[in-house]
Parts: C-alpha cells; sequence; structure tokens
C-alpha cells in the first residue's frame, strides 16, 4: 500500500533505476569475461597441443586491436631510470633466450614455473606470452601457494627506443581471486647509450562488483610497489652476471692481442 501517488511513483522509478543498474552491470561483467577469454586465448594459443575454441562472447572483439591493460585502473608505483636501453632491456630481461623472469620467480620461492614463448596476436599489437606457476603468498588470509596465471605483453618500436611491457595477472586460490586481475604496464624509453627512463603503472581491475574492493585495490598497489623494487634490483643484477662473461671474454682478446707486441718489446 502507498500513502499517495508520489511515493508510488517514487518507488517505481526507483526500482526501475535498480533494475537499467544491474543490466548494465551484467552486461559490463559479460564484456569483460569476453576480453579475459581473449587474451587467454591469445597468449596461449601459440603452446597448445589442441585447437582452443573462441568463446561467442569474443566474436564481436576479433578482427580489431584491443587494448591489453585497462587504461583507467593504472596508478604510478615507479618512476626513474634504469642503467640499460631500452633495446636491451628486452633482450637480456625478456625475450626469450632470458632467463631472467625464472630465475626471479624462483628467487621468489614459487613452483612451477612455466613461461611459454612470445608469439604474434591478432587481437593485438605486438606480441604476447602467458606465464603459470604457483605464487608464494603472505597474507594470513591465502593459503601458502596460490596459483597464478600471468599473460604478458611487448611492444618494441621499430628503432628500438621505446618499449612496453604490460601484465595482466589472475590468482586463482586466493579470496575474491575470480573477481579481478591486477594489471601492469612498464614503459621504456632509451634516453643514452647506457640509460633509459622506467615508468611502471598498475591497480587492480574489477570484472564484477566486490564487497571487498577497495581493500583489495589498496592492497594490491601496496604490494606491486614492493614487488617492483624488488624485481628491478634482481633485474641489475641479472644483467651483471649476464654481461660479465662477455667483459671476461673482452678482456681475454686484449690480452692476446697485446701479447705480440710485448714479446715483441721485449726483444
Amino acid at each position: 500500500m502507498f500513502a499517495s501517488f508520489w511515493n508510488r511513483n517514487h518507488t517505481f522509478r526507483a526500482l526501475q533505476r535498480a533494475v537499467k543498474n544491474f543490466q548494465m552491470m551484467i552486461e559490463a561483467e559479460k564484456q569483460e569475461r569476453a576480453q579475459s577469454a581473449l587474451r587467454a586465448h591469445s597468449s596461449s594459443r601459440k603452446n597448445s597441443k589442441k585447437e582452443i575454441n573462441i568463446p561467442e562472447d569474443c566474436a564481436a572483439l576479433t578482427g580489431q586491436l584491443q587494448p591489453f591493460v585497462k587504461e583507467e585502473v593504472l596508478v604510478p608505483v615507479f618512476n626513474g631510470t634504469f642503467p640499460s636501453t631500452a633495446e636491451h632491456f628486452f633482450s637480456i630481461l625478456l625475450s626469450d633466450d632470458s632467463n631472467y623472469i625464472t630465475e626471479y620467480r624462483t628467487f621468489r620461492k614459487d613452483k612451477d614455473i612455466n613461461l611459454g614463448q612470445w608469439h604474434i596476436a591478432d587481437e593485438y599489437d605486438g606480441q604476447v606470452r602467458e606465464l603459470n606457476c604457483k605464487s608464494i603468498c603472505h597474507s594470513p588470509m591465502c593459503p601458502p601457494y596460490s596459483a597464478m596465471t600471468e599473460w604478458q605483453h611487448i611492444v618494441l618500436s621499430a628503432d628500438k627506443m621505446d618499449l612496453v611491457f604490460e601484465t595482466v595477472q589472475q590468482v586463482h586460490d586466493v579470496p575474491f581471486g575470480s573477481f579481478f586481475e591486477v594489471h601492469c604496464r612498464w614503459s621504456v624509453k632509451t634516453i643514452s647509450s647506457s640509460l633509459c627512463s622506467l615508468n611502471i603503472s598498475a591497480g587492480a581491475h574489477f570484472k564484477k562488483w566486490c564487497i571487498m574492493q577497495s581493500k583489495i585495490k589498496s592492497g594490491a598497489v601496496d604490494e606491486l610497489k614492493k614487488e617492483v623494487k624488488e624485481m628491478l634490483d634482481f633485474a641489475q643484477g641479472y644483467i651483471l652476471k649476464v654481461r660479465s662473461p662477455d667483459q671476461e671474454n673482452s678482456n681475454l682478446a686484449q690480452q692476446d692481442n697485446m701479447a705480440p707486441d710485448a714479446v715483441s718489446g721485449d726483444q
């Protein structure tokens, strides 16, 4: 029973808004599932031994280049420089020949690390690949290890002066893990023969509404700030380790070239 027509109309409009908002939320979740499925299909396609069927929701997304991460969720977590060019950053740390990702994950005490190879995807510019592992968890609300899938995307400019490395992480066994993804972008730009600018931004993207949304967002950014520092420290050590044999070989070559002169001088 309504006290007046105004009361009835007010309630009716509130219900209409609620239905409209609910329908918009369902449609947004449907689009998010489609984009996630498309990303997973593109990143794992080369490593799959059987043909992967693209979900029907993805049909409307194919045939055009898609953004790999959600721009609107990204916030700065690191702005600085790194002792490398963009080209060397890719070849030493991120190429198929590099062991950096695997060694870093091992250093973190992650398990069952399986890193795919870069390959071209029709849906994205550049190349994509997939990383799967059991990632160590430090939160008291999480199990000691959680299955984790990370889809990676990379674009190196034609002049090899600019590099964009993007990742989307899905942690499967944590509370509300299916509700959100962690998006991250590394922007690398060569500024000298041995230095590049490095800007890293990240954030949690929610595929559907969650009661813990604000807490998870802030926690994800804080955790990523720590992880980025750890990754960069490990990356510098890895680059020094990789370059050391080259420097030793160069020094040996110089010594070999100088040896005949020294002998002739003594004579």
